[in-house]
């Protein structure tokens, strides 16, 4: 780590569970987000922002009106475009040493698995349960922890699932 980076990331850094190594190792991770909406957005800035080295971002929506109050990485230059973009262009903007990868697409199937063989771990800010399941099955397939998180009107609820600990439950065990 440079100078520049070691006072950047000086607040995080003095964490005793952080510290420099810590830091380092987030700067290594690849996390893939699934949705860029009203949580994949600030899931993503905040990564960002924290230091980790390359995002993976999927969502094959575009940006509207009706999106601007709650997903924050958009703004109203935005609207019309690719919420993959919009979000790129946020994140770089908060951090230029992140490396963002932009899947413009509802990834499923093989396409899907490629994305999750390719993450450290995976963020699951989606809004349909068909790809919370096969995500699940991927997850497990490839022993990638999932971070999933849900949010309906003023409730919400984050679950990590984590297949590389021998008691830990799935999203599939949990929900179906």
């Amino acid at each position: 780590m440079n100078d520049q980076q070691l006072l950047r990331y000086s607040r995080q850094i003095m964490l005793p569970e952080m510290d420099v190594q810590g830091q380092e190792k987030l700067a290594s991770a690849t996390v893939l987000i699934i949705g860029m909406g009203g949580l994949g957005c600030p899931i993503a800035m905040y990564l960002a922002a924290a230091g980790v080295g390359h995002l993976i971002i999927a969502d094959d929506d575009t940006v509207e009106l009706t999106n601007l109050q709650r997903q924050i990485a958009h703004s109203q230059s935005n609207l019309g475009e690719k919420k993959v973009s919009s979000a790129k262009q946020t994140m770089q903007n908060l951090n230029e040493d992140v490396v963002v990868t932009t899947l413009d697409q509802r990834l499923e199937h093989e396409g899907l698995e490629q994305a999750v063989i390719n993450a450290t771990v995976v963020v699951d800010a989606c809004d349909n349960f068909e790809t919370r399941f096969e995500l699940n099955k991927f997850c497990l397939k490839h022993k990638t922890p999932m971070v999933s998180g849900a949010a309906i009107r003023m409730e919400g609820q984050v679950s990590v699932f984590d297949s590389n600990q021998q008691e830990s439950p799935c999203y599939q065990c949990l929900y179906s």
